[in-house]
């Protein structure tokens, strides 16, 4: 009996978390090396952000008292101009009843507690000794006013970017303002040491010339590069034959001579004659293979070899890519913390779509927009076919397009579940018309 792809994906993360090492699971990264990292520790602020209160317009800082005690609250209010404050410059101090000049960034002079936009003053300028605020603006410059309080970003010492975050731009931007350089250290999830498996009688590297029958090796780089933006911490890659004396020898040794984590599989596992991996893994691991009822992907196996967790997956390189983000990619995010876990989002389908009878499709689609009425809508196309060898179209796809088992078409206009992935061409709307 099929194993539906939420049971499989559950027994996956079990395994994994047989060979999980709290030890090695994290490490710490200068911020040079810790581009698209993730935090394991929280981050506290060694300052505040802002460091000090500042102008959030180029305008005048004033005291919103000032402007209360002027004169009849229907009346524009004049206040002379006792200097300006520029950016970087130390704080001055505001004499009562009059405005300073300030510009975005500046730090609000002492005394002062809101700044009017130069555009509401008048003159609209910084070339005069007075300005004028009309009532209304007076009456809505209340305390704080266009001020950047200190520490209201985050205050010195307060969480500044929890455990979870993802270091990008923008949190490696944040670190940049809190003071840290290049060499500054952060405590980050590491992921699994991963020995890679491919191969195959037919199976030849890239480069090498093809003869009758052999095909390129296109699941060890499409593993080697998923694993190492999945957060893995090494990949050891190892391309067999279908001897399986030899394939078991080669493997031993690896295990033997490097610490790994996790051993993947790609091929070998279904129900040919030269099921090199089932073969030699039913008599030396303890494993469980099986189906899956999913397309592509449908053959599984998963277990422990010498007490290193084992994931087999299927040998078309667009089913190996697809089990990688239906079960590897949440298993690393719920088990070893070093990447984002995988995020479903709807959309609707541009064009029907025939389910198959007892096995939920993944299918590869392009994420689109179309107007329906004045909103706008995420849509999405299927590029391609179902089939699993189809890997020039699994390249053009930016999302998995989850459709449900069933001997019916999904019309267009159907919402369906979506999970984004790394990949896709630019203007692939475009281009297809």
């Amino acid at each position: 009996m099929s194993r539906s792809i939420e049971h499989h994906a559950s027994a996956v993360r079990a395994t994994l978390e047989l060979g999980y090492d709290a030890a090695a699971a994290t490490v710490e990264l200068p911020l040079a090396r810790a581009r698209g990292a993730i935090l394991a520790r929280d981050l506290r602020a060694p300052i505040p952000l802002p460091p000090f209160t500042n102008s959030q317009m180029d305008g005048y800082a004033v005291c919103a008292a000032d402007l209360r005690s002027a004169g009849p609250a229907e009346s524009a209010i004049t206040l002379p101009v006792s200097g300006i404050q520029a950016a970087g410059s130390a704080p001055s101090v505001l004499a009562p009843a009059t405005a300073v000049a300030v510009m975005t960034g500046a730090a609000l002079p002492r005394g002062a507690d809101a700044v009017i936009p130069v555009e509401r003053v008048t003159p609209p300028s910084f070339d005069t000794d007075r300005i004028v605020i009309s009532a209304a603006v007076a009456a809505g410059s209340l305390p704080g006013t266009f001020v950047r309080a200190e520490g209201s970003d985050v205050a010195r010492g307060a969480v500044a970017l929890p455990a979870g975050t993802v270091l990008g731009p923008a949190a490696l931007g944040a670190c940049a303002a809190l003071g840290m350089d290049d060499t500054a250290t952060v405590t980050v999830q590491r992921g699994p040491s991963v020995l890679v498996i491919t191969g195959g009688d037919e199976v030849l590297g890239p480069g090498e010339p093809l003869k009758p029958g052999a095909i390129h090796d296109a699941n060890g780089p499409l593993l080697t590069s998923w694993l190492g933006d999945a957060g893995a911490s090494s990949v050891t890659t190892l391309s067999v034959t279908d001897d399986p004396d030899e394939f078991s020898r080669r493997l031993r040794e690896c295990v033997e001579s490097s610490a790994v984590h996790l051993i993947v599989t790609s091929g070998g596992i279904s129900a040919g004659a030269f099921e090199v991996v089932r073969v030699s893994l039913e008599r030396a691991a303890h494993m469980w293979f099986g189906h899956v009822a999913m397309q592509p992907g449908g053959p599984q196996g998963c277990g422990q070899y010498r007490g290193v967790p084992v994931i087999c997956l299927p040998g078309n390189p667009v089913s190996t890519w697809v089990s990688c983000e239906a079960f590897l990619r949440p298993a690393f995010a719920r088990v070893w913390g070093c990447c984002a876990p995988p995020l479903w989002a709807s959309a609707v389908l541009t064009e029907p779509v025939r389910g198959l009878p007892g096995r939920t499709q993944l299918r590869r689609g392009v994420l689109q927009t179309t107007a329906e009425g004045t909103a706008e809508e995420p849509a999405v196309r299927c590029v391609g076919g179902a089939s699993s060898h189809l890997l020039m179209s699994a390249a053009r796809a930016n999302v998995l397009v989850r459709i449900p088992a069933g001997d019916h078409e999904l019309p267009a206009g159907t919402r369906v579940h979506i999970l984004p992935v790394h990949g896709g061409t630019i203007g692939q709307e475009a281009a297809s018309e």
